[in-house]
Formats: structure tokens, C-alpha cells, sequence
């Protein structure tokens, strides 16, 4: 069924008909890992074995909205757990900063080559979670460039590939079937951090008639850049990693003037002719660093450094303005975490933001907050990470089928609701579809209410 998937997706294309922002392009099976090959390695990496399913990863191609407003196809990797009996939480994972096009995580996989996407994809997808991995734009295609820490970028590659994963849950068989439930976790770590509150935004404000965010756990992002950041960086002269600082003006430059920006009209000569070349992908951050001048603003002209750093309205400060993300209210449980120590990333970030959204009501926002003697940006990651997903654990519901309502147990609830299925043909979601359909004949009737009736556990 998948060849033929892909087969008419290619056909539909040389057709020339219109693909829209959601729709799953192609996907290819990378691997099938077996809980006791997960326990070994976690085992081996000083982990607790505790895999409960099977899992197998795929690459997925998908089309999101390019910054243009055209559909533009868009890739990353999702981690599903075996089961043809239980309905999971989708959990997107969302990466911190990467420029190497190798570094994708749909072309990494699950493999030593990216530890960050290794680690996530052995802890959550073996415990019950389909795991969702964005690439994000531009990452992983030569061809385009990354909005780097642009918030609609992030919320449209999101919510694009959550809407391409479920297409591929109707695609896969045998082992593979996968069903998801109504629970939705976002988590990620710095650059995803900073995604992750950022798609959180999006999907409440744009998005939710569609999905709803079950608990959200940005870690050590860059949240409010035109204050927190726009202050460290002119504060902090020797910055760790200065390459962060062109990635951040090129990108902007590029998404809000277009390609055809005129650099020289930002950036001292030499730098004018080579950032567009440091970041097409196939130069690492070590690189770039050995470049950069001590100062990582010296790359800019002085009249525009003397602008960005004192006139509100300079191009910069407009665009790290419009991309801070401290001017709404999460309405679903929020978890901040940060290193006091962070070295790159200021733990100021999370702290204005937790208590900007508590001072505007928000019903749900915690922050931890670890000590500086934990270490610096990277030391502490590992950290955060851990106490995030004990959190989300405490949230995860596993559905069986019959449990309509997706609260992890079967009552005379989810009878109800199927019954109310079949006698009047309410409107029900995809996974109460599922649920309900106990014998596996693609319709729902008295046959599985009866099934249902047996397992009900009143």
C-alpha cells in the first residue's frame, strides 16, 4: 500500500495538481528496532531499559507554507510504536540548533551520528509516544535556507507534519499500523525551545479548531529576543558561540527582504560577500566560529550597530520584536525549564517569560530553574530533558480500542458514545473511529457495542 501511496503522489505531481500544506508527499522505512535491542543500547548508555513497545522510524516528506505563502515540501522523522490494539500521544520533539544539512534529523535517523535525536527517539517512542521530528525549513534541503528562530516558520513546519504523520497512519500495514489519540505534546531544547513555545503560540491562536495542546515543555530557548538577547548580545562582547549571531541577521534579513537582500547594506564588506555562503548548509558552526571576529557584532557596519542598538525602530529590532514571544497567554500547561548557568542562552529568557504569563493570567505555567553549577547551555541539557518527559509521562494516556473517549480505561462512557455512533451517526473524530470499530470491519454496528460491553471495567 505505502509503493502505491507513493506511486500516486508522484503521478499526482508530473499531473501538475495542487498539493496543499499538510499533505504527505512520500515516506521511507529507515528501521525496526525490537525492545531488546532499545534496552541493550539504553542499558549501554547508562539508561534504565525501559522500552515497552517495539518501534519502527520513518522519513517523511510533506508539504508546508513556504515564507512566500506557497506550499513547499518539507521533511523529518517520526518514531512509531507497535501496537494494533492501543491509540498514543503524539509527541513532537522539537531540535536545537542545527546548520548542517547532514544533521537533519530525517537523514540522521536513529543513530549514533545525532545523539540529541538518538537519545529522544529511544526514550519516547518505546514508552507509547509517536514521536514526531520536524527538520524544520531548510534544513536538510540544499536548496532553501533556515528561518532561524522565525516563530511562524516553526508553527507551520509543526503543524504540517503532525497533519502529514496522521495521513501516514492511514498508509502503513502489518506492524506498522499506528492510530493516535487526542493527546499532543510539544517539547524541545534551545533552538527548539524556542520552537516549541513558538508552535505552542500558533497552534492556540491560528490552529485550534484542529489541535489542542495537551502540556507544552519548551526548554532553554531564546524567548524574548528583543529584550533578554538584543541586551546579552550587546553586554557580552565574547559570545560562546558567536556563529549564532549571523545565523540569526542573515535569516531574518532573508525571510522579511527576500533573497535578493542587498547585504552589503548591513554587514562590513568581507562579511557582506561571504555569510551567504557559511550558511548554505554545508558548513558546520565550528567553522564559522574560527571566522568570527571576537566581538560577534563587529560584523556589522558601525552606523547600522550603532542603529540597532539604539534606535526601536531599526530592521533588526523590528524583527526580533515580531519574533519574541512573550505577547500572549498559554492556555495549556506550560513547563519552563533553564540553566542558571547557561552560557549562551540566558535563564532571563525563561524567567521574563513564566512571569510575564503569569502576571496575564495564564492558568497553568511552571518554572524550574537549575543552578549554575550544573554547567553551561549544553552541560545542563540532558537535565532539563529528564525532568521534562517525568512530567510528561504523568500526563500520558495509552487508549485501547473501545476507549471512545480517550481517558485510558473502558466505562459505560464509552458505550454511550458508541452506541450514540451508531444509532444517530454523530460526528466523531478519526480516533473515536478507531476506537469503536472493536472487530475490524470498518464500520461500527451492534457487534462492537457488545464488544465494548465486555470490556468495560465498571
Amino acid at each position: 500500500m505505502g509503493k502505491i501511496f507513493s506511486i500516486l503522489i508522484l503521478l499526482t505531481q508530473f499531473g501538475h495538481l495542487h498539493a496543499e500544506a499538510g499533505d504527505l508527499i512520500d515516506f521511507n522505512h529507515q528501521t525496526t528496532m525490537t525492545v531488546e535491542d532499545i534496552n541493550i543500547i539504553l542499558w549501554f548508555a547508562g539508561f534504565d531499559p525501559v522500552a515497552d513497545y517495539s518501534i519502527s522510524a520513518y522519513d517523511i516528506h510533506y508539504e508546508s507554507h513556504s515564507v512566500s505563502g506557497t506550499v513547499d515540501t518539507l521533511s523529518g522523522l517520526v518514531i512509531i510504536p507497535h501496537s494494533s490494539t492501543e491509540a498514543f500521544p503524539i509527541l513532537t520533539y522539537q531540535h536545537g540548533t542545527v546548520i548542517l544539512d547532514s544533521q537533519a534529523p530525517s537523514i540522521t535517523g536513529i543513530s549514533a551520528d545525532n545523539l540529541e535525536i538518538f537519545l529522544i527517539s529511544l526514550i519516547t517512542a518505546p514508552s507509547g509516544f509517536i514521536t514526531v521530528i520536524p527538520d524544520y525549513t531548510g534544513i536538510g534541503d540544499p536548496d532553501k535556507y533556515h528561518p532561524y528562530i522565525i516563530a511562524n516558520s516553526h508553527t507551520q513546519a509543526l503543524v504540517n507534519m503532525i497533519r502529514g504523520v496522521k495521513q501516514l497512519s492511514i498508509e502503513l500495514e502489518g506492524n506498522d499500523e499506528f492510530q493516535f489519540n487526542d493527546q499532543l505534546f510539544l517539547a524541545g531544547y534551545s533552538d527548539g525551545g524556542y520552537a516549541t513555545l513558538a508552535s505552542q503560540k500558533g497552534i492556540q491562536i491560528d490552529y485550534s479548531d484542529e489541535l489542542s495542546v495537551t502540556a507544552s515543555f519548551p526548554m532553554a530557548g531564546p524567548y524574548d529576543l528583543s529584550g533578554t538577547m538584543v541586551d546579552y548580545f550587546f553586554s557580552e562582547p565574547e559570545y560562546t558561540q558567536p556563529y549564532y549571531v549571523p545565523y540569526v541577521l542573515t535569516s531574518h534579513l532573508w525571510y522579511y527582504q527576500g533573497l535578493d537582500v542587498d547585504f552589503a547594506e548591513y554587514f562590513e564588506p568581507f562579511w557582506a560577500d561571504t555569510l551567504p555562503s557559511l550558511f548554505d548548509g554545508t558548513h558546520s558552526g565550528s567553522e564559522i566560529n574560527e571566522l568570527m571576529p571576537e566581538n560577534p557584532l563587529d560584523i556589522l557596519l558601525d552606523d547600522v550597530l550603532e542603529e540597532f542598538e539604539n534606535d526601536e525602530g531599526h530592521f533588526f529590532r523590528q524583527s526580533l520584536e515580531e519574533n519574541t514571544l512573550l505577547d500572549w497567554v498559554p492556555e495549556s500547561p506550560t513547563y519552563f525549564y533553564h540553566g542558571m548557568g547557561d552560557d549562551i542562552v540566558p535563564y532571563q529568557n525563561a524567567q521574563i517569560a513564566y512571569d510575564t504569563f503569569v502576571a496575564n493570567g495564564a492558568p497553568d505555567v511552571w518554572l524550574t530553574l537549575y543552578p549554575e553549577e550544573l554547567g553551561g547551555h549544553s552541560d545542563v541539557a540532558l537535565t532539563c530533558i529528564l525532568a521534562g518527559y517525568t512530567v510528561i509521562l504523568e500526563y500520558q494516556r495509552i487508549s485501547p480500542k473501545g476507549d471512545m473517549n480517550s481517558d485510558g480505561i473502558i466505562t459505560s462512557e464509552d458505550v454511550n458514545l458508541l452506541e450514540g455512533s451508531i444509532l444517530t451517526e454523530n460526528n466523531i473524530t478519526e480516533f473515536q473511529w478507531w476506537a469503536g470499530d472493536l472487530d475490524w470491519d470498518a464500520t461500527h454496528s451492534i457487534f462492537d457495542l457488545l464488544g465494548a460491553s465486555d470490556l468495560t471495567e465498571e
